[in-house]
């Protein structure tokens, strides 16, 4: 049986101070400016974890475009997908939420940062 993970219970200046930070961190690489200038914000923390998993992704569905034939449908899937997962992100994050984006935050929990 799987024990389910409790979102953590954050302070609202935490929240504010952070939500800048948490969504420029699913801009490209910009995460890195959270590791950089709030390394104790667990809020910008849990955001920029995710951002890190859609970098990553961006990454390999960006190779994948490269495939002949099917290169393409490659780029134009992993453009929907991770547009969309980085604007949901983007919106979580500025209205301080704490939202788990769908096989993002499984393997973002893994991550030891």
């Amino acid at each position: 049986m799987e024990k389910k993970q409790e979102q953590p219970q954050l302070a609202e200046k935490e929240i504010r101070e952070g939500a800048p930070f948490a969504a420029l961190s699913y801009v490209f690489c910009l995460w890195i400016l959270v590791f950089i200038f709030r390394k104790d914000n667990r809020f910008a923390h849990f955001h920029a974890k995710q951002g890190v998993v859609i970098f990553i992704g961006e990454v390999v569905f960006g190779f994948l475009s490269f495939l002949p034939l099917i290169g393409s449908l490659f780029r134009v899937i992993g453009l929907i997908i991770f547009l969309f997962a980085s604007l949901y992100g983007i919106y979580a994050s500025l209205t301080g939420k704490i939202a788990k984006i769908p096989v993002v935050s499984d393997i973002a929990d893994k991550l030891i940062i």
